[in-house]
């Protein structure tokens, strides 16, 4: 009878979230989605987005375009939440904010979804009205559109290494400390119980499904997402892999076990915060610095609709209705666990589906249909919603944050910004000092500079100038030629090195300088690629089978060419997180030794 009750309840406060949701007024939008389908991360060479992954993440911009743009009809699939403030059908941006990393298959990502979001839009037909786009129109009273019927140009903001602000979207790049944290979880008893326990499993495994891929001793827990990540690409694009799992009876349940143990890895490598010692909590930097992103590009949402963040009077003409971040399921799994998502939801101790999507919608209610935003902070909401991937459905579900109950799905703005500042890397400093990264950008920045929690370009701390990264680079490279000098002098000294001006006469190279100016028949054209970045990442929201013995499993860790191989990056264009297996299983044979910190 309690448990009857219960449901009863809880079915009532349902009907009444759906009313309560009519009353909303969202004043701005902050989603971070994974990428569409894209080629298995073992595969040598750059990562494509395949045409099921650009499809996915079209259908969810168009989704997301009902839910939230003007003047549309029809919504389609996520609920209808209008930001007025928003276009309806020429893109403005100004008001939109997209960021991607600059891997291909990202960019390629965020370029397909906005397809979605501001599809071709032709003048032609309201050249005389007030939407029409005056750099179309013609003196002879003509019209003219862009190419490809008036293909919409977004403004894609892409980071590479060199970068400071990828941070915000794979945090755990070019942090060795967190990449020490992930690897961590291979010394412990979880991680050696559960490689035990599935060694048959995966011995089961026919090499020949990986194409060479893999070898036969690399079918192995430890690869446990890599395998995953290959066989469910080869389940959609491989016929023989697709009979193997779906009419194979003695592969009845593989392909759900594949994925319940890539699940679990993924959990144990950038999520589990709840057992961590300390606060640190370095194996979840990618949602520490991703936390800061979403929350500054909220703040300036309010900062421009009540001139105050923080109780302090503050204004900023840098602000977007709709914020849009593109990157891997790292930040997923890492924020989830960081925001206590998964203590209602523990489906969230996984990896998300290709084209998921975490969304933070600021909001405010009343009974009217103004828009006006709220003067006081203390009006104004914010709700976290997940969107499981197109190829699951279509629909936004809300879960609460930070151990709310199931009735707390709506946060006060003032209760999410205090609980948001305390789990996010405020700094740039900060997440160079907790990573100890070699990055450049991380040269002579001290405590003062670069304050990140305001998201996005060309914030800075109030408390002290600001050295920007480029400056502190050029700074950190003049020092570094000025100590050479400096030790060429003392060597000329002490040394007796001397310099001797050079013959005249000599002969000189026919091809002037290096190799010379004049370009062969036989040279090849250099193309120096921007330096790719490792996909980052939340969770894949299927039915993985429980585990045969009592214990949680959930966790994964990524392996990367540049931490444990020699072996560079496929065309410059990414860095595979293959590895060299042979370096990590030599690194896993020596005994692991005790950290100390302070």
């Amino acid at each position: 009878m309690l448990a009857l009750f219960l449901a009863l309840m809880a079915a009532a406060w349902l009907i009444e979230a759906q009313d309560d949701n009519s009353m909303a007024h969202v004043h701005g939008a902050v989603s971070f989605m994974r990428t569409g389908e894209r080629t298995p991360i073992i595969v040598d060479g750059p990562k494509k987005l395949t045409a099921v992954g650009a499809q996915q993440m079209h259908t969810l911009g168009a989704n997301m375009r009902g839910r939230y743009i003007s003047d549309i009809d029809t919504p389609t699939g996520l609920g209808k939440q209008q930001i007025t403030s928003l276009p309806p059908n020429l893109l403005n941006n100004e008001l939109v904010y997209i960021q991607t990393l600059d891997t291909p298959y990202l960019v390629a990502s965020a370029q397909a979804f906005m397809q979605g979001l501001y599809p071709p839009y032709s003048i032609n037909s309201t050249r005389s009205g007030p939407i029409a786009d005056a750099t179309g129109l013609l003196a002879n009273g003509s019209a003219i559109d862009f190419p490809l019927d008036g293909y919409q140009y977004p403004h894609i903001a892409s980071t590479g290494d060199m970068d400071p602000y990828s941070i915000y979207l794979a945090g755990t790049n070019n942090c060795p400390a967190s990449q020490r944290a992930t690897l961590m979880y291979m010394s412990r008893e979880e991680y050696l119980e559960t490689r035990a326990e599935s060694r048959s499993f995966y011995s089961a495994l026919d090499e020949s499904v990986f194409n060479g891929h893999l070898q036969q001793d690399q079918i192995d827990y430890m690869y446990a997402f890599e395998i995953y990540d290959y066989l469910s690409y080869a389940y959609v694009h491989d016929t023989n892999v697709f009979e193997m799992f779906a009419n194979d009876s003695s592969y009845d349940g593989v392909y759900d076990q594949l994925r319940f143990y890539a699940d679990q890895q993924a959990w144990y490598a950038w999520g589990n915060t709840s057992s961590s010692s300390s606060d640190d909590d370095y194996n979840a930097m990618a949602g520490r610095t991703a936390a800061a992103m979403i929350l500054g590009q909220l703040q300036k949402v309010v900062m421009n609709g009540t001139g105050m963040v923080n109780g302090q009077a503050s204004t900023t003409d840098d602000w977007h209705a709709l914020s849009l971040l593109f990157g891997e399921h790292e930040p997923f799994v890492s924020l989830a666990s960081l925001m206590m998502i998964d203590y209602t939801s523990p489906n969230f101790r996984s990896v998300p589906p290709f084209a998921s999507a975490m969304v933070f919608e600021l909001f405010s209610t009343g009974s009217n249909t103004s828009d006006t935003f709220p003067s006081d902070p203390e009006d104004l909401w914010v709700r976290f919603y997940f969107h499981n991937g197109t190829t699951f459905s279509d629909t936004l579900q809300a879960y609460p944050m930070f151990g709310r109950g199931p009735s707390g799905t709506d946060m006060p703005w003032l209760d999410f910004q205090d609980m948001m500042s305390r789990i996010m890397t405020n700094t740039l400093s900060d997440w160079c000092t907790q990573c100890n990264s070699p990055a450049l950008f991380c040269w002579g920045v001290d405590d003062s500079t670069i304050n990140i929690t305001m998201g996005g370009r060309g914030s800075s701390s109030s408390s002290s100038p600001a050295v920007s990264p480029a400056v502190a680079g050029v700074i950190g490279a003049a020092v570094t030629l000025a100590v050479a000098g400096l030790l060429f002098a003392a060597a000329m000294l002490l040394g007796g090195v001397r310099l001797h001006r050079a013959n005249r006469n000599s002969h000189k190279s026919d091809l002037g300088g290096f190799k010379g100016s004049a370009k062969l028949a036989s040279d090849a054209d250099l193309n120096l690629p921007k330096n790719g970045v490792p996909p980052a990442g939340i969770v894949s929201f299927g039915d993985g089978k429980t585990a045969k013995s009592g214990h949680e499993r959930v966790g994964s860790w990524e392996l990367r060419k540049k931490e444990f191989g020699s072996e560079g990056r496929g065309d410059g264009d990414e860095e595979s997180r293959r590895g060299s297996f042979e370096a990590i299983e030599a690194a896993m044979s020596r005994p692991v030794q005790p950290e100390e910190r302070i």
